[in-house]
């Protein structure tokens, strides 16, 4: 009976052992991890400048500008600040980075903190855009609503959740998609990118 007893757990142990042999290979996967929160990375983003009185949708005219103050700063003390200076409405404030994203990456994900300087009305759009550098091609494009006023005002986390990557060269931007006399301008700090890399 003992014998028998032994002889089953080494079965048991052996089919153990193939199940596991045999079962999904496992795959390194690394985590690259992107952190902008301002903090001297300032020349890294661009600026649309010129006129405002005649910006084209889809591009701003108003400046960019990196604020260094840790009271209105979402953490750190520096953070981005765009204005709509125009004396018009503004329907596209935006500020973005060029980024190359790490070889083998094949997932990756945004967030950011924003917060709208005011609002006359809601609902206030925000994009969170990824796209191509070469073509502008979207790789991602989230939509994001305030629908109270109470959520002017507050810094706000906005996630993109994880995209496919199809190209490591790419433009990150972030998009105020104004109403005509209703919006002054956004802040965005903290903006971070995780990847996972095979």
């Amino acid at each position: 009976m003992t014998r028998r007893l032994r002889q089953a757990g080494v079965a048991v142990l052996t089919v153990c052992a193939v199940i596991l042999g045999l079962g999904v290979p496992a795959e390194a996967t690394t985590i690259w991890e992107l952190k902008d929160g301002f903090e001297g990375t300032e020349s890294l983003w661009f600026r649309d400048g010129g006129g405002p009185e005649d910006c084209p949708k889809y591009r701003t005219c108003n400046p960019v500008e990196v604020i260094d103050n840790e009271a209105e700063a979402h953490r750190g003390t520096q953070y981005a600040s765009i204005l709509n200076n125009s004396g018009y409405g503004a329907n596209w404030l935006s500020f973005g980075r060029r980024v190359g994203l790490p070889a083998g990456a094949t997932q990756c994900q945004l967030t950011v903190w924003t917060n709208i300087d005011y609002a006359r009305q809601t609902p206030v759009t925000i994009s969170i855009d990824v796209f191509r550098a070469d073509n502008r091609v979207y790789e991602m494009n989230k939509q994001v609503q305030l629908t109270d006023l109470s959520q002017v005002g507050t810094w706000r986390y906005q996630t993109t959740g994880y995209w496919n990557v199809n190209a490591r060269d790419v433009v990150f931007r972030v998009v105020l998609v104004g109403q005509e006399w209703g919006v002054v301008g956004m802040r965005m700090d903290d903006l971070n990118v995780t990847c996972r890399v095979a």
